[in-house]
């Protein structure tokens, strides 16, 4: 590896002692740097993918989903309204013909129930005015018994008794009469016992008379008074019952038909919406651009393509604005706390090296994703950053990759030394420092912020001093001679992997 280094120095030599002050110690075997001030400029890099930041994305409205038949090649040019894709319609016509039948059904159920309601409407209306015209029946008959038939009734028993004492009276007189004529000798006793039995004749009757008025003034009145009060309430409870029970049938006729009537409309609007599914079986661009279809890099069988069924609700196809684009970054969770909207950044597309655009930051993500066992459970923030300067003619698509580079913040007059100068050792940040004699001293610092390549020291060295380049090596060298010194060859403090250098967050 430092053959390679060393190779590459030779070739780029006095750039390398230009930016660095890179040369070998005195002894021609220690590659070195110097410590120097300037500008420290602290970035966070990150490549990412370009995207349009306005998309219009087209979604799957068929109910349940749909089977794709026909669309245009991705990347095709669209104009509004152009059809891009199209659905099989052969089950949905299947669902609109049954639904057609349903609805048929649930409409003869509304007439026939409105029928229903209707024939009950007029009977209700016939009984109620039955039972009304028995209840005033039943009332007459009350009144005109207690205030007239019985007051007839009572006049003709009376004028009969009165009659029949009338009659009584005459017989006494005739038989007085008889009974004088046959004691002169004028009258035959025949005479006298016709008399007598015409007497006995009309008292009989004015006994039965009066017997029959006493019934009628005692017993009779009573009993058809009752019986005549009786039938009216009746018929007042008759009627009571015949407008509920009327009532409660029309009620339900009514219910029937209102029922009916929700179902045959909730069988139409159902039949409107399957009928409605037929025009969104053609899906058209709903605005000018090139057509992107949805997929999942890892699952082939995603891929938008004729013979695929889509679910409803899920994504066919989107349109960027290719005018307006973005670049779509994911950066690790132990640097995003530095990123910030409206940062500025530049960044360099793939396809388009020769060129740096500019831009911003628009939103940084609140939550992380995280891509499971294919991102080895790394947490990751989806970040967006504007392009400012697009090209218009660049041809640029959505999906080229991108070089980004956020700047966090830019530190003046840092002193700084190559990130591969510090290192870690026994929890301490050390450098070596290099003698112009070739001696080499171990040195403790204090370190800042740090960028890929350059890394800030705040204590511990001044400008100008040489520091080694093989920190991490000889940390290890020096961690390795303690470790044999120990008993039992163990080590107090092995130097940690991959820690040449390290930035404070």
């Amino acid at each position: 590896m430092w053959l390679l280094v060393l190779v590459a120095l030779a070739a780029g030599g006095t750039w390398a002692v230009r930016k660095w002050g890179l040369s070998t110690a005195a002894n021609d075997t220690v590659l070195t740097a110097v410590a120097t001030r300037g500008e420290l400029v602290i970035n966070v890099a990150e490549v990412g993918e370009l995207e349009s930041s306005q998309s219009e994305q087209v979604l799957c409205e068929i109910e349940g989903g749909g089977k794709v038949i026909s669309i245009v090649p991705e990347g095709t040019h669209v104009k509004k309204g152009t059809e891009v894709a199209r659905f099989a319609t052969d089950v949905l016509l299947t669902n609109i013909n049954a639904q057609e039948v349903k609805w048929e059904a649930a409409d003869g159920k509304v007439k026939t129930a409105a029928s229903e309601l209707e024939v009950q409407i007029n009977k209700a209306e016939s009984e109620i005015a039955k039972a009304e015209l028995a209840r005033t029946l039943a009332n007459i008959d009350y009144e005109s018994y207690e205030e007239g038939e019985y007051q007839v009734e009572l006049e003709k028993r009376r004028g009969q008794l009165e009659l029949g004492k009338k009659e009584e009276a005459e017989a006494k007189t005739s038989l007085k009469f008889n009974k004088g004529l046959l004691d002169k000798g004028f009258a035959q006793l025949e005479q006298v016992r016709a008399s007598e039995m015409n007497l006995f004749s009309k008292e009989y009757a004015v006994k039965q008379q009066s017997a029959d008025l006493m019934v009628l003034q005692k017993f009779t009145k009573k009993r058809k008074e009752i019986e005549l009060k009786a039938k009216a309430d009746d018929a007042d409870r008759e009627l009571v019952r015949t407008k509920k029970s009327q009532d409660a049938a029309t009620e339900k006729a009514k219910s029937e038909h209102s029922g009916a009537v929700k179902t045959a409309e909730l069988e139409k609007q159902q039949l409107v919406r399957l009928k409605a599914q037929l025009d969104k079986c053609v899906v058209t661009a709903p605005q000018d651009g090139i057509v992107i279809y949805f997929s999942r890099p890892w699952d082939q069988e995603s891929r938008i393509k004729p013979g695929v069924t889509i679910n409803e609700q899920s994504p066919i196809f989107t349109l960027p604005d290719l005018d307006q684009m973005q670049v779509k970054l994911r950066i690790h969770e132990s640097v995003i706390k530095k990123v910030q909207v409206g940062q500025t950044a530049t960044m360099v597309v793939q396809a388009q090296r020769n060129q740096i655009l500019h831009g911003k930051v628009k939103s940084v993500g609140s939550v992380a994703e995280n891509d499971g066992w294919r991102g080895g459970g790394a947490k990751e923030y989806s970040t967006e950053v504007s392009i400012e300067d697009l090209p218009k003619e660049a041809g640029l698509r959505p999906g080229m990759s991108a070089d980004v580079k956020i700047l966090i913040k830019t530190i003046d007059n840092a002193l700084t030394v190559p990130v591969q100068a510090v290192t870690e050792l026994d929890n301490k940040h050390v450098a070596y420092i290099v003698a112009a004699s070739g001696a080499i001293e171990k040195r403790e610092v204090t370190v800042g912020d740090s960028n890929e390549q350059l890394i800030q020291v705040l204590t511990g060295l001044a400008a100008g001093d040489r520091v080694a380049l093989d920190a991490r090596n000889r940390a290890a060298a020096e961690t390795k001679r303690k470790a044999s010194q120990q008993p039992g060859g163990k080590s107090e403090q092995p130097a940690k992997p991959g820690s040449q250098s390290v930035a404070k967050s």
